[in-house]
């Protein structure tokens, strides 16, 4: 039995045409659908966030013991000297000798600094905050100053020694 060359390609044509119809025409399946309920959305309010309280710092002694970025995770060499006096106008600066500027964080709006003074644990001080007596006048990226009287003094930033 054999076909002829015409009949074969109506009948891949039709073929074709079937399989793209079957594509793009959507399934009588989904006519069940129209018989199914939409499904509700339940809106609800997300619960309330609960931060907890920071732990002390004497919780991080551990870490501050063995920090985790040092070869051994041994702790930071304290061999921080200040590489320049404090520049002094008006005065002598005798009761701001034991302090010394640990870190500055400083932004557009806010300028705090860390001080510590020897033997005493370290201090967080703004600009109009008490030093020995001496007030906080700015903080900037050299170091602080802070005024008495007639005088002023910058407290420097120590460089470190490796």
């Amino acid at each position: 039995m054999s076909v002829s060359l015409p009949r074969l390609l109506w009948i891949v044509a039709g073929m074709g045409v079937a399989a793209l119809s079957a594509a793009l025409l959507p399934s009588p399946l989904r006519l069940f659908d129209l018989f199914e309920e939409p499904a509700v959305v339940e809106v609800r309010k997300p619960p309330a966030l609960k931060m907890r309280e920071m732990p002390p710092v004497t919780a991080f002694a551990d870490i501050a013991a063995r920090p985790i970025f040092n070869a051994g995770r041994k702790p930071d060499p304290m061999t921080r000297t200040v590489a320049s006096a404090p520049a002094v106008t008006g005065g002598d600066p005798g009761e701001l000798s034991g302090f010394r500027v640990v870190g500055i964080v400083a932004d557009s709006v806010t300028q705090r600094a860390i001080v510590e003074r020897n033997g005493a644990p370290s201090m967080k001080v703004a600009p109009g905050d008490r030093l020995a007596g001496w007030r906080i006048d700015r903080i900037d990226a050299a170091g602080v100053m802070v005024s008495k009287d007639a005088r002023s003094v910058r407290l420097g930033i120590p460089k470190v020694r490796p």
